[in-house]
């Protein structure tokens, strides 16, 4: 079971596709920080919080000095980088789990760090490979996806698309 810490671009692209259901029911370990969950609406924030309260997202409050520190660390020695974006950043690190985020600049310093970045594409792909979704489903999405979020790769979209049609799984 992987252990997922996902970033507010991930979270509020599932809202607006409408999949956070799909994504609960993946068999990982899901995360998100309390300051991640500022950063989005109010709408989004509760469609989030629901399925907090079902146990199916956790949240991970920071409370503890050491860690507050450990992400301020982080914020200080990176540039660009918001505190929500660092916080996601640090428990991925410190919980030795994998950063979901389409934040290029997070992304980049992440992995430059050793950390395993993922984005949505990697989501709709699992959440596909574990029949929560079929083949079409997943092609209306990813369309829909790039409508919403035009800085995605558009050869991989594109390689989903093919891959999907002729019902194959990435991998």
């Amino acid at each position: 079971m992987k252990i997922l810490i996902n970033d507010a671009n991930i979270l509020i692209d599932l809202v607006k596709l409408d999949f956070l259901n799909q994504f609960a029911n993946l068999p990982h370990e899901l995360h998100t920080t309390d300051f991640i969950l500022e950063e989005i609406n109010n709408e989004q924030k509760r469609a989030i919080s629901r399925l907090i309260n079902e146990d199916k997202i956790n949240l991970i409050v920071t409370s503890d000095i050491e860690d507050f520190l450990g992400i301020n660390d982080l914020l200080e020695n990176s540039s660009g980088l918001s505190f929500e974006d660092c916080s996601a950043w640090y428990y991925s690190k410190k919980m030795n789990g994998t950063l979901v985020t389409g934040d290029v600049k997070l992304r980049k310093i992440a992995l430059k760090n050793g950390i395993e970045v993922r984005g949505i594409i990697f989501i709709l792909d699992e959440i596909l490979k574990y029949d929560l979704i079929t083949f079409e489903v997943a092609i209306e999405k990813i369309e829909r996806l790039y409508q919403l979020n035009t800085r995605l790769p558009q050869q991989e979209l594109t390689k989903r698309v093919e891959l999907w049609k002729n019902k194959k799984y990435v991998g």
